[in-house]
């Protein structure tokens, strides 16, 4: 009974999960929109999680595994294309003649895993490396915003989901399988996440404190 209402609540964390990540990135996309700049986000941060969600979804599509186990996975790669753009376009490299190129580069390369031209053995030792490559990504985003001192492009909404997310998926691992290499990917993603999000509310919070000292000492000066 006990394995069964574990089950259940598995499966509506899974669910839920997946709809989560419908819009994970939304909030990011209109902070950065909103703010017009995107000067605490690296590109390489950026690059590093697209590598990591495209290698994970290709795994998936050219081993023909069922669409539900890894549809979260493509939905967050548009998203991601969509913020890219923005952070692209916030720091004026859209222009660069280095983004057409690496984009016809990457779009052809997913091309070739997808339609067999490249060997999919390739992307199983790959695969291996995506956790690496997320963990790398947010510490990329936390030194980002020590760097700069602020955190006003980073949402927080986005990153609590994430937060969310892993540790449910931490639990339905666990119930599901208990595979411990798994667990410990989550649990490292979790912390990470975590990391990601109280540096960004720490910044915001300090620079919020800062903005309202500074209008205070102007008032009282010119009082």
């Amino acid at each position: 009974m006990e394995e069964n209402y574990g089950k259940f609540i598995a499966n509506i964390l899974s669910t839920l999960t997946i709809l989560s990540c419908l819009f994970l990135k939304v909030p990011q996309i209109l902070s950065v929109r909103r703010a017009k700049s995107a000067d605490c986000i690296y590109i390489q941060a950026m690059a590093l999680e697209i590598a990591g969600f495209t290698v994970v979804t290709l795994y998936n599509f050219t081993n023909k595994y069922s669409l539900m186990t890894y549809m979260e996975y493509p939905i967050i790669l548009m998203q991601m294309y969509i913020l890219l753009y923005y952070v692209l376009k916030y720091k004026y490299l859209l222009g660069s003649c280095a983004v057409p190129i690496s984009a016809l580069v990457y779009f052809l390369t997913v091309l070739g895993f997808a339609v067999d031209f490249l060997p999919k053995d390739i992307l199983y030792y790959l695969v291996p490396l995506c956790t690496p490559l997320s963990g790398f990504a947010k510490i990329s985003y936390i030194y980002g915003m020590i760097k700069t001192g602020n955190a006003d492009d980073i949402s927080l909404i986005t990153w609590i989901i994430s937060l969310s997310t892993n540790l449910s998926r931490l639990f339905t691992v666990y119930i599901d399988s208990a595979d411990m290499k798994l667990m410990c990917n989550f649990l490292i993603s979790a912390c990470l996440s975590g990391g990601v999000l109280a540096t960004a509310v720490f910044y915001q919070k300090h620079c919020s404190i800062k903005i309202h000292c500074t209008k205070e000492l102007k008032f009282k000066k010119y009082k």
